[in-house]
């Protein structure tokens, strides 16, 4: 989402509105979301693990108790982009808006996933090129640790099967890929 943050309990306007397209949250719940993080994240605006466990549950009460713990590092280690222990208010937004409604079903967190990227890793909406599609697979792949599972050789194979129905541009609608992606046996214990 890019959002350049100061160190106040308040976003821009144009912060808002940015996130508010983006995400179609109302502005008022953008600031409030934006304040509990700052709450919890510190005065430096970098929410820790064990912060953000804490947050877990608020940000998703169906959470399984039994799961709990696991579900929520799983999350966060998703979320976390540059891989340094903490989560920005871009990275919890993202967390955020994919709990909220994902519900209970994974490939419908992943749609969700992908329509709240930030602006510009997905080019245009609905469809995937090759690029974004790995990328994709990436994030499954973090967020499900699924064993013998390579990313790159995986899409290869995926862009492979549906390269006939490729538009002239390169793209293929995400809805294909992931149906596709589903269907693979080696991913459908560990994923759906």
């Amino acid at each position: 989402m890019g959002i350049q943050h100061s160190k106040s309990r308040t976003l821009t306007d144009s912060d808002i509105r940015l996130i508010s397209q983006q995400t179609q949250l109302e502005p008022h719940i953008i600031q409030q979301l934006y304040e509990a993080f700052m709450e919890r994240a510190g005065n430096d605006g970098r929410m820790t693990i064990s912060d953000f466990k804490k947050t877990y549950t608020e940000i998703d009460p169906n959470a399984n108790f039994f799961t709990l713990d696991n579900d929520a590092e799983r999350f966060f280690m998703m979320f976390d982009r540059d891989r340094n222990g903490v989560l920005t208010f871009d990275e919890f937004m993202m967390a955020y808006i994919l709990l909220q409604r994902g519900g209970d079903v994974p490939a419908n967190r992943w749609y969700n996933a992908i329509n709240t990227m930030p602006v510009g890793v997905i080019s245009r909406p609905s469809l995937l090129n090759s690029e974004e599609a790995l990328r994709l697979l990436q994030y499954m792949h973090q967020f499900y640790q699924i064993p013998n599972f390579d990313p790159v050789m995986e899409h290869n194979l995926l862009w492979g099967q549906l390269a006939p129905q490729l538009d002239p541009s390169g793209y293929i609608p995400q809805s294909e890929y992931l149906r596709l992606f589903s269907a693979q046996p080696n991913i459908q214990p560990h994923v759906w």
